[in-house]
């Protein structure tokens, strides 16, 4: 059994504004993560400075081509002792930006460093912008990073602390204007929901979520700031409300953090019955306790455990009825995801089939360990993934590895959502109609749910 901790995050004055950024870069390499879940859900990063680094990042990752071999013939790593990434960021700054090097919140001394290759830097910048034939900074993106798809800002209404309709309410006192989701179409979404507009609606699909239009800007509004709404992508909204826990069950998030599928239970339970959350990773499971209690969660219990090292037969899990399986995988889906920074030729197709291969192992056998809790009558899978390795073959596999388990129908994982499974390795029609897919296109994230019940 995992380590219990008491529900307390431990106490971080935090790096400086380049260091932090620069952290975030490192995770992203790493795949650890979206840019979106490691600025703007990143409690280290103070409430007035997410957009910022979310901003910085992005722009950063967009120039990365132009960055990292500048970077390196500048010889500034070497001469000055920055760090690769914290002088990656400074560079798009101090070139790329009309204010310059951040000062407020950075580190000076760094500032000064690099500032003092200023004027090099900007010759060496001009002297690549002429051997690749382009005028304005802006060309020398490459052309698949210049047209981002724009996702709309979901706000999932915390049940636990208010209503629907008093969020709604709360919206339209403040000047939004209500649409009316029932003669809005899908394909009319994004014509309804126009950027800069103050307009939104009830999502279609989901009982306790709004839509407004991409690049609202709600995370200094009062109801996020006390924990009524919470910003979270719709994928990440669905994989609760395909598994359905029933208020006063008991249930389990075999790998909960951050946290927000995690309150999401709990909100559709109404704070009855009990989470076992589990989170290897100690930050991590810092992260999701302060997340969760800031959304006033009383029945989860928070460990720090690798579910995979949890004995089902345990007698404290003898009543464990549903799990929320969300496990680490490419994160393909992810709007933006930008993690190119050092030469993508680094990264060849073998190496991405060989980590996709081991993904999808690590997800089967996660699947399998939450069906051996004898009381499970119902398992979510989600990824943000748009690989059909991690998504349908992960089905298939768990398919055709046990026989008490099998795909619930159509009509009970969310039946109004257009776009389902593929119909491929081996799965049925009926049965990749059972599973849930999204795209960008989709004005989400690309994401992939199936359900399994006893």
């Amino acid at each position: 059994m995992g380590e219990k901790v008491q529900r307390t995050a431990p106490r971080n004055r935090g790096p400086l504004f380049y260091e932090l950024a620069a952290g975030i870069l490192q995770c992203l390499e790493q795949r650890r993560g979206s840019i979106k879940s490691l600025t703007i859900g990143n409690d280290n990063v103070k409430p007035e400075n997410k957009r910022k680094v979310y901003a910085l990042i992005c722009q950063t990752l967009k120039y990365a081509s132009v960055l990292v071999p500048l970077l390196k013939r500048s010889r500034i790593m070497e001469t000055e002792g920055i760090d690769r990434r914290v002088a990656l960021l400074q560079l798009h700054d101090l070139l790329l930006t009309k204010a310059g090097l951040q000062r407020n919140g950075a580190n000076t001394q760094l500032n000064k460093k690099i500032s003092r290759h200023a004027e090099k830097l900007q010759m060496e910048l001009d002297t690549i912008r002429q051997d690749r034939g382009v005028e304005c900074n802006e060309d020398l993106v490459p052309d698949y990073l210049k047209d981002d798809v724009s996702t709309f800002r979901y706000v999932r209404v915390n049940l636990l602390t208010t209503t629907v309709d008093r969020v709604v309410n709360q919206f339209i006192e403040e000047g939004y204007k209500l649409v009316d989701s029932s003669r809005v179409e899908r394909n009319q979404l994004h014509s309804v929901l126009e950027v800069k507009s103050r307009s939104f609606m009830r999502d279609l699909d989901l009982h306790d979520l709004l839509v407004f239009p991409p690049g609202t800007d709600l995370h200094a509004h009062k109801l996020y700031v006390n924990g009524s709404v919470v910003l979270q992508d719709k994928a990440s909204c669905i994989p609760a409300h395909v598994l359905q826990p029933a208020p006063g069950s008991t249930a389990l998030d075999a790998c909960a953090a951050p946290g927000n599928k995690t309150s999401h239970m709990t909100s559709l339970m109404g704070n009855q019955g009990k989470i076992f959350a589990f989170e290897r990773n100690r930050t991590r499971l810092g992260t999701l306790i302060k997340l969760t209690s800031q959304a006033k969660c009383k029945i989860i219990t928070a460990q720090c455990a690798d579910f995979l090292s949890i004995d089902p037969l345990d007698s404290e899990y003898a009543e464990v009825e549903y799990a929320l399986v969300d496990p680490s995988c490419s994160g393909s889906g992810i709007v933006n995801r930008m993690d190119t920074l050092v030469d993508s030729s680094n990264v060849n197709d073998e190496t991405d089939k060989a980590r996709l291969h081991n993904l999808a192992k690590f997800q089967t056998l996660i699947i399998l360990h939450a069906m051996r809790f004898p009381a499970i009558k119902r398992i979510s899978y989600s990824t943000c993934s748009v690989h059909e390795e991690e998504n349908e073959a992960v089905v298939a596999n768990v398919l055709n590895s046990q026989s008490e388990f099998a795909l619930a129908s159509a009509d009970q994982v969310i039946p109004t959502w257009p776009r389902r499974g593929l119909q491929t390795t081996g799965l049925t029609k009926e049965q990749a109609d059972s599973l849930v897919r999204s795209l960008p296109e989709d004005g989400t994230n690309g994401f992939f749910v199936a359900a399994f019940v006893r």
